[in-house]
């Protein structure tokens, strides 16, 4: 019963702060009534759900919250503030079992968060009363501590009957005799707190105002969390405002430092504090200088004669006099609360970041006009200062991108820009040094390899104070590594190749190419010595990264490069065999040519929870090494300038890189893998015709390779045993295989016009039978051992099979010329 007085006086407190301010509270809720000419009409509390059971509730999402214990949990919390600030709502939220998420109460429609919606519901019903309960409970706390002075000059200690009456401004209490504090503490004026739908209209009149206690803050930490099952709540006197907690003096405790007050506050009762004790101490210097005595004591305390009966003087005044007492001042800098990882703000880096990545690229158009010549003219001084700016001012520009699609910027326009980034990374990385090209003896060192070296070299003990190839000279001061300037010219040389109007000027440059796969060669091989590169202004490291670059230009610009077979200088085959050098060195690897499926296995992850994309390197090889080879007149400078050993490693290689097994075929119903087997096929198609007879005997009568068994089954699983739905999509590479094996099978010399099995040099994918050539095809049966596959297998489904590839499977069953 006590409990529902409280509650119910708490209640009427509330309601009664609320009629002040002009937003009364709904009487089902406080169980006091509209006051007088109050329209309930303009009720701003329209939206709130009210317990029709019991007064103080309101529901949210079907859930009884009482406003009582929210206040009392609040408030032994630290106030609203301070739970907004911990982020503690969905922690009181839980007091009242509420849901996470809930309806918003203006949009049901819209889900909002449960938290949310207290923090708001207590904002407009309760955050009056507590921004009222503060100030008066900060007033409090100064008069007390003036008051306790004050006393303590006029009387001495309390008196019994002070400290029976209590401290004046309690509602429900008497004002102190002899002059103390006001019995009745008003509110100030303030604005008008939120609502349930937006700002309340009203204002806070101090004629109107209702006496507020003071109650010292619960000191329990908001990060300890909140009762389970409601607070203790403050009590609360006859009109249902919290009471403060007397001591035996007679005097509320004067709480520590105001956790929501501001430091003014604290300011001000200093300099009160101040003022109080030299006003003291002037007292006591001119009670010395009248009373002339010398006694200490006497002059800290003297006592006025009694008075006659009949005189009129006021009563004896006892005065005390304080001595000042020192006081330790700390001062504490502001300082903003982070969420942070060593320092950072990694929430502000994330929001710049997202802010500059969604922001448009700007055109080129919009950057202005650039001095070309000016660059021009800075590369040519060969200036490091010169050189820095106009390498770091043409990479900006060669990032941009122009209006029209796949447009950038047009260095047909500055062609001596060109020349001179070329003679640039050919003076620094070669100095003049005339080409020797290759030994005799020179084999194809894999990319791997290369990459294995760098590791080993760089794990070695003390491998960082060993003197490198490369390394930056101490005698040559602040200026930039050689190879840097290299790296720099490269890297704009790619993004200038990625520009499609670009891209044909700069494969008829008549340096460019030798230039950039002469940075890429190795310096001839020597016993028991890492690879290293031919520059010697280069490491390793810098090697590996110039020649991925280099395979990116070539790759842009490939289907552009127009080779001329007949009489092909000396450079032009040195320069052509580099390129296949550097094709090559990703593809024919012993450990990276397998299946596609034990490539999988390789990369250690299980196929049943990841299966990765094919190797990119090799995937981007081969493509480049179909496009270079394209044209027929690319095909014969290729098989003039490359030996046969070579030749015959790359065939290997992609044999063995063929999809072999059922789970091959598996992986390869991915639409990324299947594509990296057309690119194979065609590979294979471009490196058959440019063989040499030689190769393509060896090919025919290598049974471990298996060249034949391997494209038959890549056949046949492409036509009889794949899906109908899916058949269309191996047509491609079922016709190239064919055509691959014809011409392994034929073992002519393609180039070699007197021959019979020779055919005019025709475009890539052109297969026999296609120039309205009518004559019967024979073979020398590579697929002979294999009739009944190919001939009841595939021949006779004449929905796989067109009279073309018909008659170049029939070519090669048969035995005979």
């Amino acid at each position: 019963m006590a409990a529902q007085q409280r509650k119910r006086n708490w209640l009427q407190g509330l309601a009664s702060l609320m009629v002040q301010r002009g937003t009364p509270l709904p009487p089902q809720l406080t169980g006091v009534p509209f006051p007088p000419n109050y329209d309930p009409a303009h009720m701003p509390w329209k939206s709130l759900e009210v317990s029709p059971t019991d007064i103080g509730i309101v529901r949210l999402a079907g859930k009884d919250v009482d406003l009582y214990k929210l206040w009392g949990l609040i408030l032994q919390a630290g106030g609203g503030q301070k739970v907004s600030h911990k982020g503690a709502w969905l922690l009181v939220a839980q007091q009242f079992d509420l849901p996470e998420v809930m309806p918003s109460p203006n949009n049901p429609g819209e889900v909002q968060s449960t938290a949310a919606i207290v923090e708001r519901y207590y904002t407009a019903l309760l955050g009056p009363f507590e921004e009222a309960y503060r100030k008066n409970m900060m007033e409090q706390s100064q008069r007390a501590a003036l008051a306790g002075r004050m006393s303590g000059a006029q009387q001495g200690p309390m008196s019994p009957q002070v400290r029976q009456g209590g401290m004046g401004g309690m509602p429900g209490q008497s004002p102190i005799s002899n002059g103390g504090v006001p019995g009745m503490n008003m509110l100030p004026q303030g604005n008008v707190g939120p609502s349930m739908d937006g700002p309340l209209p009203g204002q806070f009149h101090p004629a109107q105002a209702v006496p507020m206690p003071f109650q010292p803050p619960n000191a329990m930490a908001l990060g300890g969390g909140l009762p389970a099952n409601g607070a203790t709540h403050p009590a609360m006197n006859g009109n249902g405002m919290p009471m403060a907690k007397l001591h035996p003096g007679g005097f509320p405790s004067i709480p520590g430092p105001v956790q929501n007050g501001s430091i003014e506050l604290e300011h001000d009762m200093e300099s009160r504090k101040r003022k109080m004790q030299e006003a003291v101490e002037s007292d006591a210097k001119r009670v010395r200088q009248k009373t002339g005595g010398s006694d200490v004591s006497e002059a800290r305390s003297s006592v006025a004669p009694p008075p006659s009966v009949d005189a009129t003087v006021p009563p004896p005044v006892t005065r005390t006099i304080r001595q000042p007492s020192r006081r330790k001042i700390e001062y504490v800098p502001y300082a903003r609360e982070l969420e942070t990882a060593g320092g950072r703000d990694l929430d502000f880096l994330q929001s710049e970041w997202h802010r500059v990545s969604t922001k448009g690229v700007r055109r080129i158009e919009e950057y202005g006009q650039v001095d070309v010549e000016a660059l021009t003219l800075s590369l040519r001084s060969r200036v490091s200062t010169e050189m820095s700016y106009a390498l770091t001012t043409f990479t900006l520009l060669t990032l941009l991108r122009g209006s029209n699609h796949g447009g950038g910027f047009p260095i047909m326009q500055a062609p001596d820009l060109l020349d001179e980034m070329v003679d640039l990374v050919e003076d620094i990385a070669f100095d003049g040094a005339e080409d020797e090209g290759y030994p005799d003896e020179a084999t194809i060192v894999t990319h791997r390899e290369l990459v294995n070296s760098l590791v080993e070299d760089g794990s070695q003990p003390f491998a960082s104070l060993k003197p490198e190839q490369g390394a930056k000279d101490p005698d040559h001061g602040p200026r930039h590594r050689p190879a840097e300037v290299i790296l720099v010219v490269i890297n704009i040389l790619r993004n200038l190749s990625i520009a499609q109007e670009n891209q044909e000027y700069l494969a008829k440059h008549e340096k460019l190419l030798p230039v950039c796969l002469r940075l890429c060669a190795l310096a001839p091989a020597e016993k028991f010595t890492p690879p290293r590169p031919l520059s010697s202004v280069i490491s390793l490291a810098d090697l590996i990264t110039i020649r991925k670059d280099v395979m990116n230009l070539i790759f842009n610009i490939s289907f552009n490069v127009n080779l001329t077979p007949s009489s092909p200088s000396r450079g032009l085959l040195l320069t052509v065999r580099r390129a296949y050098e550097l094709l090559t060195s990703y593809l024919v690897d012993e450990t990276e040519a397998i299946s596609p499926f034990q490539w999988i296995l390789q990369t250690g992850i299980p196929p049943a929870v990841h299966q990765p994309k094919p190797p990119a390197l090799a995937d981007m090889a081969l493509e480049t090494f179909s496009r270079f080879t394209l044209p027929d007149d690319n095909r014969q400078v290729v098989s003039r300038a490359v030996p046969q050993a070579w030749l015959w490693t790359l065939l290997e290689a992609l044999v063995h890189r063929l999809p072999v097994a059922d789970n091959d075929f598996q992986v390869i119903m991915r639409d990324v893998w299947l594509t990296y087997v057309e690119r194979l096929i065609m590979a294979l198609y471009s490196l058959a015709f440019l063989a040499p007879p030689a190769v393509k005997e060896r090919a025919k009568r290598d049974r471990p390779l298996g060249f034949a068994k391997v494209m038959l089954r890549l056949v046949k699983k492409f036509t009889v045993h794949a899906p109908p739905e899916l058949r269309h999509h191996f047509a491609i590479s079922v016709r190239r295989a064919v055509e691959a094996m014809k011409l392994v099978d034929d073992a002519e010399d393609a180039f070699d016009v007197g021959s019979r099995s020779a055919v005019p040099t025709l475009a890539f994918g052109m297969g026999y039978g296609e120039q309205g050539d009518s004559r019967v095809e024979r073979g020398m049966g590579l697929l002979s051992g294999y009739q009944e596959d190919i001939t009841f297998g595939l021949m006779m489904h004449s929905e796989l099979v067109d009279s073309v590839m018909f008659s170049e499977l029939e070519s090669l069953v048969r035995v005979g010329r």
